[in-house]
């Protein structure tokens, strides 16, 4: 159950942004309502590839669609604590 509190600990990072998340193995989602929120997601998604927290994303955007994001979770803790520091 490691998992599951990690995705707890993630979504208490997430709190202040309007979005859904969604863990398939190794590979994440997340699904924001408002599109700033998504290009804040989308803006430092660079550093934390830099990190080497995360790889691979597939960003699904649209003007009448959610603003969703798919993409590789190498080191799940760094990747909260990056969020926690953004």
């Amino acid at each position: 159950m490691e998992s599951d509190e990690k995705i707890r600990k993630l979504k208490e990072a997430l709190k202040d942004r309007n979005c859904r998340i969604e863990k398939h193995s190794s590979v994440m989602e997340i699904t924001f309502t408002q599109k700033e929120d998504a290009d804040w997601f989308e803006n430092i998604f660079e550093d934390y590839q830099r990190e080497s927290a995360v790889s691979c994303l597939m960003s699904m955007r649209g003007p009448n669609a959610s603003q969703k994001f798919v993409f590789n979770v190498r080191d799940m803790d760094k990747f909260i604590d990056l969020i926690e520091k953004s």
